[in-house]
């Protein structure tokens, strides 16, 4: 009789874990400067804050919120001018959007928070610890694109490819052909032609329904203070990862990033793009995982 008890004692505790870690987001808005930013919040622990890049919003973020919330309390905005948070006056550039985290993180009242960011959301990033170090637990970044911190030979490689791939982009935006211009973005970022038609139904809904983002993004005149000096005095525990397989534009940031900051890991990841985290969100939570929890 005992046994049977310990048995259903068990299996008790076993199914009132289980329940713990199946948690549920919840979507909230908080208005910043007169508009409507969105975010999401899901899980317990220390706080964690992911920001998406171009043509996404807090969706591409989903299968690696569920993942990191058995560990953290993960925060999800997604951006100004991105996304349902719909049009506005305000600029578009990598200062606005520093200055609009941080001011959902008071309206939070975090004090500290762990930081992963992917592609322009990793500029976004690493000017916000520029501006408030001591609030970033930690930073991790995969592929930052902005060039400020760049010396002369890395920025004729950065131009040379840039040119290559956005060259078109620009064109199919001036004729007004956003469809086209997402697809050519998408193709440019994952390293292949045809890139964006392979991807998953979902994730080409996700970046067509960002289109409208695209004209703004190519046309931002906002220019940070992310120079060499700049990052060498962010002192934040982090780490700089890159695809084996991304363009030129990207890993020749990345590289020059992880080289000026104080207290960086560099990692490159086998057999990945720049578009890895959409790729393998389960892999790319796991990396992000060990980062910050060892």
């Amino acid at each position: 009789m005992k046994g049977i008890v310990l048995i259903i004692s068990i299996l008790v505790f076993l199914f009132s874990c289980e329940n713990e870690t199946d948690m549920e987001k919840i979507y909230k808005t908080v208005n910043i400067d007169g508009d409507e930013i969105s975010y999401f919040r899901i899980g317990k622990g220390e706080p964690l804050l992911l920001l998406h890049g171009a043509l996404a919003d807090n969706r591409m973020w989903n299968t690696h919120s569920e993942i990191l919330s058995k560990h953290f309390d993960v925060i999800v905005p997604t951006q100004r001018h991105f996304g349902k948070n719909g049009p506005s006056d305000k600029p578009f550039g990598i200062e606005t959007h520093t200055s609009d985290i941080l001011k959902l993180l008071e309206e939070l009242e975090i004090e500290s928070i762990h930081v992963v960011a992917w592609s322009y959301g990793a500029d976004i990033a690493l000017n916000l610890a520029t501006k408030v170090p001591n609030k970033l637990t930690s930073l991790y970044v995969y592929e930052p694109g902005y060039p400020g911190c760049l010396d002369d030979d890395e920025m004729k490689t950065f131009g040379t490819d840039a040119n290559e791939m956005f060259g078109p982009i620009f064109y199919a935006v001036q004729e007004q052909k956003l469809d086209e211009a997402v697809e050519l973005l998408i193709d440019g970022s994952g390293n292949s032609k045809g890139y964006f038609q392979q991807q998953s139904k979902q994730l080409r809904k996700e970046q067509l329904e960002n289109k409208n983002s695209l004209p703004l993004q190519l046309s931002q005149i906002e220019q940070p203070n992310l120079n060499k000096e700049a990052l060498f005095q962010i002192t934040t525990r982090s780490c700089v990862a890159y695809g084996e397989y991304t363009r030129d534009l990207f890993k020749v940031v990345s590289q020059s990033v992880y080289s000026n900051l104080q207290n960086s890991a560099i990692n490159e990841v086998r057999n990945a793009t720049h578009m890895y985290p959409m790729e393998k969100p389960i892999e790319f939570s796991e990396r992000v995982r060990f980062f910050i929890q060892k």
